[in-house]
């Protein structure tokens, strides 16, 4: 494995779960339990599992982008790399929103709907910029587009989570 291979999953699972530990942790649990939830709301205790799985799966899934552009043996070369460095670049990118989605919405707890809010335009930027590098990877490989399908798919669940949040606060939605 070479070492950008590897930095393609350690980072964003070292970083993620940082962040996201320290908005999920259980001493700081208190704004999740005042949250005005919808009826399928996740368990606190199972959403950093959830978010564990998902950065390794991205993970995984770039580190699968970054060996079929590296060897790119099915595709023309220069299709392999523009696609992925399009695709690494909306991962990181995607990634950076996602890393902070779990503080904005805690902040909520201190700033009200507007925490929500702007979490909610954070994630619905991160799906967006998610479906982009899917988009991408699908360029390289059927197996790395795949494990991004699953967390743009978990990424879209989120965001209709956050938006019921919005709509279970009492907070009107612009549609």
């Amino acid at each position: 494995m070479s070492s950008w291979s590897a930095l393609s999953i350690a980072v964003p699972l070292s970083v993620g779960l940082g962040l996201s530990f320290n908005s999920f942790r259980r001493s700081s649990s208190s704004w999740h339990n005042q949250l005005r939830k919808p009826k399928y709301n996740i368990p606190h205790r199972h959403l950093l599992p959830v978010f564990a799985g998902l950065y390794t799966v991205q993970g995984l899934a770039a580190y699968l982008a970054s060996n079929e552009m590296m060897l790119s043996h099915h595709t023309p070369e220069y299709t392999a790399v523009r696609a992925g460095q399009l695709g690494l670049g909306f991962y990181w990118l995607g990634l950076t929103f996602l890393a902070f989605w779990p503080m904005i919405l805690a902040s909520s707890a201190t700033f009200g709907g507007w925490g929500l809010r702007w979490a909610l335009v954070d994630l619905v930027v991160a799906v967006g910029v998610e479906f982009l590098a899917m988009v991408q990877f699908f360029r390289l490989g059927v197996g790395s587009g795949l494990m991004m399908l699953a967390c743009f798919l978990v990424l879209a669940a989120l965001a209709l989570w956050n938006a019921a949040l919005v709509q279970a606060s009492g907070l009107f939605l612009p549609y």
